[in-house]
């Protein structure tokens, strides 16, 4: 995720509404917009305005089914947030893969960059 889309997801879920609606979603699994609009006080095209931001970020997914659109959290896009915040928090290292990947990194440096032993003997003077 790159800084641009990481800073617009943290922007859409600072709006208190809108982090509530991904909240409800994410404890139902999936759900409808029907049901979702009858756990809060806004019109539809309210709800649908913060469904539409929501979606924009990558942060929910939409299925139709028959008349309604059912909504469900995207599972990559909370990832990829909470590895960017774990980068704040100076552990970069927040999956396997990039465990992996850094350990190539760290092996691939080693292996260039063989310093010489600095010879600690104090060489004796021939007088």
């Amino acid at each position: 995720m790159n800084d641009e889309l990481f800073l617009k997801v943290l922007g859409i879920l600072s709006e208190s509404v809108r982090y509530k609606i991904l909240s409800l979603i994410a404890s139902r699994g999936e759900i409808s917009a029907k049901e979702i609009l009858s756990e809060f006080d806004f019109t539809q095209p309210t709800l649908s305005h913060h469904m539409t931001c929501l979606k924009e970020a990558g942060l929910v997914i939409t299925e139709r089914k028959g008349r309604y659109i059912y909504y469900s959290v995207n599972k990559d896009t909370i990832k990829d947030v909470i590895e960017g915040i774990s980068l704040l928090k100076g552990d970069p290292v927040t999956s396997i893969k990039d465990a992996d990947e850094r350990s190539e990194i760290v092996k691939g440096a080693k292996k260039g960059k063989k310093k010489k032993k600095k010879d600690k003997t104090k060489k004796k003077k021939k007088d």
